[in-house]
C-alpha cells in the first residue's frame, strides 16, 4: 500500500479506500453487519466507476461532476455504494439519493418487455466519528407524480460506537485505523485527560485483535503491516498537536512486527533464501568443479 494512496485533505476517506482496494475481502464482514449478507472470502469484488454528474452545485449553471467514495460489484449479483461522512450533513441523503440514481441507471438496469426495471443499489453511510447526533439511518420522503409515496432510507454505521470486544468477535478490522478517534475528547480534558497509560492500553488490545485476525487468517502478515501503517497515519492526524501520543503510537506498533507468527515466517523466509544460495553455491562448485577437471584434462594432454 503506497502512502500516496492515503494521503490528502481527505484522510479519513482515502484511508476507507485504501483498505478497501487493497484489501477488498475486508469488505465481506462489514457488508454481513449492515445487511446481514453472508459471503464466502474468495468472493470476487469488482470496483466500479464513482464519477457522476450532477445539478447540485448552484455556483455555476453547467453541470458539474461529483465523486462517489466507493462502489463495488460482489459476487457478480450484487451492488453496493459505501460512503465514508465525517460531519453530521442533513442533505447527505440528497446526495445519497443523486449518487444511487446514477449509480442504478449506470449499473442496475433490466427489461423485460416492454417493463423496465431500476433497481437501487445497496448503499451505506459510514460515519467514523462522534460528531452530534448522528442517525441510525438516513431518511426522504420521496412523492411521485402520482402522489404515491416512498420513504427513501439508507442505514449508517457509527465506528464510535463499536467496543473493540465487538470489532473483534465481528472482524470487523476495517474500523481499526480509525478507533484512534475516540481518544481526541480525552486529549483536551482537563477532568480526565488521556494518560500514556491508557493509550498504551488500548493499542495494545488493537494489536492484540491484528494478532488473532493474523492467526486465524483473517489477515495476511501484509495486511497486517497495511493496518500497521495506517494507525500510525490516523495517529499523526489525532495527536497532531500531541506529538509525545504519535511518538507512543510508533512505538506500541513496532512489535506487531515480530508476533511469532511473523517471526516464524520470517524465519522460513531467510531459511529458504540461504537454501537458494545454497543451491546456487553448489552450482558454481559444480562448475568450477568442471573447468577444474577440464584444465587437469589439458594439462595431461599438454604433458605428453
Amino acid at each position: 500500500m503506497t502512502e500516496q494512496m492515503i494521503t490528502g485533505g481527505k484522510l479519513w476517506d482515502e484511508i476507507l479506500k485504501a483498505i478497501v482496494y487493497v484489501m477488498p475481502r475486508q469488505l465481506l464482514p462489514f457488508i454481513r453487519e449492515v445487511y446481514g449478507k453472508e459471503y464466502p472470502p474468495d468472493t470476487p469484488v469488482r470496483f466500479l466507476g464513482t464519477e457522476h454528474s450532477t445539478f447540485l452545485d448552484k455556483s455555476e449553471d453547467s453541470l458539474s461532476s461529483n465523486l462517489m467514495d466507493i462502489s463495488l460489484l460482489v459476487g457478480e449479483t450484487d451492488y453496493y455504494h459505501i460512503e465514508c461522512q465525517m460531519e453530521n450533513d442533513k442533505l447527505m441523503v440528497i446526495r445519497m439519493i443523486s449518487y444511487d440514481l446514477h449509480y442504478a441507471i449506470e449499473h442496475c438496469i433490466t427489461e423485460d418487455g416492454d417493463e423496465i426495471t431500476i433497481r437501487f443499489p445497496h448503499s451505506v453511510v459510514l460515519y467514523p466519528d462522534k460528531n452530534g447526533n448522528l442517525p441510525d439511518e438516513l431518511r426522504c420522503r420521496v412523492i411521485f407524480q402520482d402522489e404515491s409515496q416512498h420513504i427513501y432510507r439508507i442505514p449508517t454505521v457509527k465506528i464510535q460506537s463499536y467496543s473493540l470486544e465487538e470489532v473483534h468477535k465481528k472482524h470487523l478490522t476495517l474500523f481499526i485505523p480509525y478507533l484512534l478517534l475516540r481518544l481526541k475528547p480525552r486529549i483536551k480534558s482537563k477532568t480526565h485527560p488521556l494518560t500514556q497509560k491508557e493509550l498504551t492500553g488500548f493499542l495494545r488490545e488493537i494489536i492484540l485483535i491484528l494478532q488473532d485476525e493474523l492467526t486465524d487468517g483473517y489477515l495476511t502478515r501484509q495486511e497486517c503491516n497495511d493496518y500497521l501503517r495506517l494507525l500510525v497515519l490516523a495517529s499523526e492526524r489525532v495527536f497532531f498537536h500531541y506529538p509525545k501520543y504519535h511518538e507512543e503510537v510508533k512505538r506500541m506498533t513496532k512489535p506487531l512486527i515480530y508476533l511469532p507468527s511473523m517471526k516464524i515466517m520470517e524465519l522460513e523466509e531467510k531459511i529458504a533464501e540461504m537454501d537458494l544460495k545454497l543451491t546456487e553455491k553448489e552450482k558454481e562448485m559444480k562448475k568450477l568443479s568442471l573447468e577444474n577437471e577440464k584444465l587437469r584434462k589439458e594439462l595431461q594432454k599438454a604433458a605428453r
